[in-house]
């Protein structure tokens, strides 16, 4: 690809609003591939090795990327999380529980007679607690631990949500504050914002899962899972 080409020459199917190269979706992930080329993090330098394609198919080196900004992956993409076979299996860990945040909710669902039940899967999402609620409104991920409602306990719901827990193990290395800041705040913001318009039927000025936090979720689950329908919702190209 040059300066000149813009889009790839189909403005038709794309779209390029930043003018930015394409970059991996988070900072930590060991391998992430898209169209631009293959990206292998390098732990001393804190970024990754970009190969890009050549003509006659291979890959050649081009360079560092930082990825700390978040890019969507273009095209088709896959991303693998742990290279090494070597690092320890990810188990529940309440240190990366945002319990601030958590016991307040688990007492408000108990004060209005709800009950928690353990949905939790070790083997398809290792590292995190997900508890179901009938008086749940909605999902959320706090750090490691996800709560959600019986109607939302199928695998897109628990896909998405298990991204959130993907960004913040990688990407924010279980820092609570900046996940929240960067994460957390503007998605509750975002998801408030959908449901007061939606009740005066001014729906189509915000939807949620189309804001920056939410595809991102989309992006990582879907890579983790294979879940094809979730990795592709809503790209913007």
């Amino acid at each position: 690809m040059t300066p000149y080409q813009y889009v790839n020459n189909n403005p038709i199917m794309f779209t390029d609003s930043t003018g930015m190269s394409a970059e991996p979706p988070v900072k930590g992930l060991e391998y992430f591939r898209d169209d631009t080329g293959e990206y292998f993090w390098n732990e001393g330098k804190d970024k990754y090795e970009h190969f890009a394609y050549g003509k006659d198919g291979s890959t050649y080196f081009n360079g560092y990327y930082d990825a700390s900004t978040y890019k969507e992956p273009v095209g088709d993409y896959s991303i693998i999380f742990d290279l090494s076979n070597n690092k320890p299996d990810d188990y529940y860990n309440i240190e990366n529980t945002i319990v601030e945040l958590a016991y307040p909710l688990i007492r408000v669902v108990e004060e209005q007679g709800g009950k928690f039940k353990d949905i939790s899967n070790q083997e398809k999402y290792p590292g995190v607690k997900i508890y179901s609620s009938d008086k749940m409104n909605g999902a959320v991920t706090l750090g490691n631990i996800i709560f959600t409602n019986p109607r939302m306990e199928g695998a897109n719901t628990l896909d998405h949500e298990y991204g959130h827990y993907l960004d913040f193990k990688f990407h924010f290395k279980f820092n609570q504050k900046e996940y929240i800041k960067e994460i957390g705040l503007p998605s509750f913001i975002s998801a408030t914002t959908a449901d007061i318009l939606e009740r005066l039927s001014l729906e189509k000025l915000h939807k949620h899962e189309t804001s920056n936090t939410e595809r991102r979720a989309n992006r990582l689950g879907g890579a983790w899972t294979g879940n094809r329908t979730l990795q592709n919702t809503n790209r913007t190209r």
